[in-house]
């Protein structure tokens, strides 16, 4: 999933910093949640999903960015 999570993010013009803030977390932990060595929780998830407007299973299941457009 975090490869999923940047390709979302960059898909939608947005920093970690911007998403971070939309999600209520630090950078770091969007920065530590794309290199996966941060576990994401389902809350996170959730909201993380829902700030780049794409399903969660959209982003569970690692559906590419660009299959989306």
């Amino acid at each position: 999933m975090n490869q999923t999570i940047k390709n979302f993010r960059k898909q939608n013009k947005m920093t970690q910093k911007e998403l971070a803030d939309l999600v209520g977390t630090s950078q770091a932990a969007i920065s530590s949640y794309e290199k996966g060595t941060r576990r994401l929780g389902l809350e996170t998830a959730q909201k993380i999903a829902i700030a780049l407007e794409v399903s969660l299973d959209e982003l569970w299941h690692g559906i590419d960015a660009e299959a989306k457009e």
